[in-house]
């Protein structure tokens, strides 16, 4: 095992200050006040900041010329691991010190960057997946530990909305009744600051329907406030019964088998939706092919 106090205190020795700088910390509040931080969308830099917080707390008063010493990369990783168990987490906390170390390295702080390429713990399936029938009934379904449905309105107002649109979660809670017209919903994306342009079909007019009239967002919480990103997403995880495999992001592909299934070919979904037509005929080659497949044969042998 590496002993983290004895390199700080050799390298403090052999190199007490690196230009202006002589701590992590001091990297720290330079790249907290860097171009590179600030252009950072507002919900990117309250995760970063908690993050740098926590690396501040462990490393901080570590010498810079420390992050030179390959060593040092054990001594990350073991930190990264303190959060095995969450492998999101815990990924989040390397790729952050990675992030910060090459931003250094970029400003000549430092000669290399010795948190790259940390291996992630958590492994996600890059396939597109959508929601079925199955994973809506477990929503509705979904009770607390004393019996309360978990599932309100508001939350199936947004799920639906979102199915209907193939919003990302940012672009949904900002959707307002303002970009509503008669044949489609028109806004600019925050992702890619691109004009969406989401066609109005009786099933998404139906549900605009539903839920009335007014002005701002139309996505509303349970106080009839705007939802917000982080609310939104929260009272989802909060709702989603055990061993529930889909997200929230996984309805922009239920999106894309929709408008698939309704005729419209790979090039136009994929000008709806941001994505590539070839992604596009992934997808529905995984659902809407092999669900053709499947009721022609049943109707077949049925006969």
């Amino acid at each position: 095992m590496v002993d983290l106090a004895l390199i700080m205190k050799a390298e403090k020795a052999r190199s007490p200050t690196k230009g202006a700088l002589a701590t992590l910390d001091d990297v720290l509040d330079r790249y907290r006040q860097s171009p590179e931080f600030s252009k950072l969308a507002e919900s990117t830099k309250r995760d970063y900041r908690l993050w740098l917080d926590r690396i501040s707390e462990k490393f901080g008063q570590a010498p810079i010329a420390a992050f030179e010493d390959q060593r040092m990369r054990t001594e990350i990783i073991d930190w990264r691991n303190t959060w095995a168990d969450q492998p999101r987490t815990a990924d989040k906390a390397s790729v952050t010190m990675a992030t910060v170390l090459g931003w250094a390295q970029g400003e000549g702080i430092l000669p290399v960057n010795i948190a790259t390429g940390i291996r992630q713990l958590h492994h996600v399936n890059k396939a597109d997946q959508i929601w079925e029938d199955r994973h809506w009934e477990a929503m509705r379904g979904s009770k607390d530990k004393n019996g309360r449905s978990l599932y309100s309105d508001h939350l199936d107002r947004a799920l639906r909305l979102a199915s209907l649109t193939g919003l990302r979660l940012g672009d949904l809670v900002r959707v307002a009744w303002e970009d509503v017209g008669e044949k489609a919903i028109i806004l600019t994306t925050r992702k890619r600051k691109g004009r969406a342009i989401i066609p109005i079909l009786p099933d998404l007019r139906g549900l605009l329907d539903s839920i009335g009239t007014g002005a701002g967002p139309i996505l509303r919480n349970s106080r009839g406030e705007p939802w917000t990103e982080s609310g939104l997403g929260s009272v989802f995880q909060k709702a989603k019964p055990d061993g529930f495999d889909r997200t929230m992001h996984d309805l922009r592909g239920t999106y894309a088998t929709w408008l698939a299934m309704r005729g419209q070919t790979d090039e136009e979904i994929a000008r709806t939706i941001g994505w590539t037509a070839k992604r596009i005929s992934e997808i529905r080659s995984r659902y809407v092919d092999e669900a053709r497949v499947i009721v022609s044969m049943v109707e077949r042998l049925s006969a």
